[in-house]
């Protein structure tokens, strides 16, 4: 409505105008040198407005002319830009699906059109990393550290593609971790990083900061300050405090039940220290709790001395309070086996050459009912058809 009402008020003024301008037309003269021009207002403002007119259509006329290199320049960034967005769509689709090759030939699309060497560095280490080369990865990761903007992404590249010893990595985990400390990688990469180091109160503090910021799960900084515990009580033990070594080692294994490593450790210390009794409760405790080949071991290697009637014995021991569990089957038809009582150990064995096992467990089965009945002495087709057997489930 204002706005109409502003047009009405326009067109008013200027009707009032051109009739105010005819009722007083007034005189004009314009001479300039030899010339002499008698003319009216209203004659006068046509003619000015017509000058007006002139002049701005011939200078619109010489701008667009002198603005075409431009223009023409800008167009071809756009055509370039929409080529290489396309090119990057292209590549980011075949990385997606595994195409390694196709990725490449559109990261070079991309770069030319482009010119953004930070982005198609970023995109070409992950192709490299998709063909396997690594070391071609690592070229474009260390690129991207010469930005502030790409420099994260080129520490993550690096601290997952180069080895484990590589003398480099501290230096690059502590970088990651100060530039992105809310990052679970960059976390556990500056923990890792100060572990392998020795630096146990620097790797603890990095776990306590990540656990007060929800960086890690609850469970992962247990875990990871069961390996620091289990350092630390590794260095007691080297310097020969055994009683802190003992502690620490029991410390780990709490946090972490499931850890074979943190029980054999324990049980080794107790060992150093002549608690024999103890390392063997600490074995069997473990062996309740997750079962393993390791574990076996380390327990009958307390009594070698024994003989095969009593070392089985023993692994009835053992596996008393888990007797179903894959690992204590195996483990006592194994002892059985080495005490030729074969009847028994195929008992033992049997169940898990069934189909409810997993197919590893049907593939171990197999090969030990095999060396049963070839220690039986058993006809060489059925060991051959258990032998087979084991083939097709560890196959699977």
């Amino acid at each position: 409505m204002l706005r109409i009402l502003g047009y009405l008020i326009a067109v008013a003024a200027l009707v009032g105008g051109a009739v105010w301008l005819a009722d007083h037309p007034g005189e004009v003269t314009v001479r300039w040198l030899a010339w002499q021009v008698d003319t009216s207002v209203p004659v006068t403002i046509v003619g000015a407005l017509a000058i007006a007119f002139v002049l701005y259509v011939v200078l619109r006329f010489v701008a667009g002319f002198l603005g075409l290199p431009g223009r023409f320049a800008r167009s071809r960034r756009e055509r370039r830009q929409v080529k290489g967005t396309a090119a990057l769509a292209g590549a980011v689709t075949a990385l997606a699906a595994g195409d390694a090759d196709t990725a490449r030939r559109c990261i070079k699309d991309a770069d030319k059109a482009l010119k953004n060497p930070q982005l198609t560095h970023l995109l070409a280490a992950g192709a490299d990393r998709a063909r396997g080369d690594i070391e071609a990865a690592r070229a474009h990761y260390e690129a991207l550290l010469e930005t502030p903007e790409t420099e994260l992404a080129g520490l993550r590249g690096l601290i997952e593609t180069l080895p484990a010893d590589d003398p480099r990595l501290p230096e690059l985990a502590r970088r990651a971790h100060a530039r992105a400390p809310q990052a679970a990688w960059a976390a556990e990469a500056a923990y890792a990083a100060e572990l392998r180091a020795g630096n146990l109160d620097a790797a603890q503090a990095i776990l306590d900061a990540a656990r007060k910021k929800g960086v890690l799960a609850t469970a992962d900084t247990e875990t990871q300050t069961a390996r620091v515990a289990m350092a630390r009580a590794e260095a007691a033990r080297g310097e020969g405090r055994l009683a802190d070594a003992a502690k620490l080692a029991r410390q780990a294994l709490d946090l972490a039940p499931e850890d074979t490593g943190a029980a054999l450790a324990l049980a080794r210390i107790h060992l150093a220290e002549g608690r024999e009794k103890k390392a063997a409760e600490v074995l069997e405790q473990q062996w309740r709790a997750a079962p393993a080949p390791a574990i076996l071991r380390a327990y009958l290697d307390l009594w070698s001395g024994e003989d095969t009637q009593a070392r089985a014995k023993r692994v009835r021991q053992l596996i008393a309070e888990n007797p179903e569990h894959p690992e204590s089957r195996f483990a006592l038809a194994e002892a059985l086996l080495l005490a030729e009582a074969y009847p028994e150990a195929r008992a033992a064995v049997a169940p898990l050459a069934g189909p409810g096992a997993t197919a590893a467990a049907n593939g171990r089965a197999a090969l030990t009912m095999a060396r049963i009945l070839a220690a039986e002495g058993a006809d060489a087709a059925q060991q051959r058809e258990w032998i087979e057997r084991a083939a097709a489930a560890l196959a699977a």
